[in-house]
């Protein structure tokens, strides 16, 4: 059967939905993987983290905790160079020791940063830790869960 001239002409005029989704869906697995290497790339060239960034990270993941899961948590910080971060069923949700070099003051009125499960302080005061590069301070103010860093 022939084709008309004007069959001809929509035809040449452009692509279809179908062929348009497929050019998409094939330029998105490209940039993705391209993208995957670059990020793990990117991972494996980081260093070590710094005990202040650590810290931030660590109290910020058992508040988080705590509004998640409903729940008490703390990190008490132990007099072997060690941290823990408990739930409320004392399940020890992760250990770390401090660095060599870093150590907490007795200057420090608390030896434990607490939230309750709305992510609150329970406590509050100033935890002093001794480092290479100098002081840094951790203030953790009563009520709302705020916590500062001050070097």
């Amino acid at each position: 059967m022939a084709r008309s001239a004007f069959q001809t002409l929509n035809l040449a005029r452009g692509f279809t939905f179908t062929e348009m989704l497929l050019v998409l869906a094939i330029a998105m697995a490209v940039t993705g993987v391209g993208y995957a290497a670059a990020a793990s790339k990117a991972l494996q060239d980081t260093g070590p983290i710094p005990f202040e960034d650590q810290l931030k990270l660590d109290i910020q993941a058992i508040q988080l905790h705590a509004v998640a899961h409903e729940e008490y948590t703390k990190i008490v910080f132990l007099n072997e160079g060690i941290y823990v971060a408990t739930g409320a069923g004392s399940d020890i949700l992760f250990r770390r020791r401090l660095p060599e070099s870093v150590f907490l003051s007795e200057f420090s009125t608390l030896n434990q940063v607490e939230f309750t499960k709305l992510g609150s302080a329970r406590a509050f005061g100033t935890l002093h830790f001794h480092t290479p590069e100098g002081e840094i301070r951790v203030i953790v103010h009563i009520g709302k869960g705020r916590v500062t860093f001050v070097r």
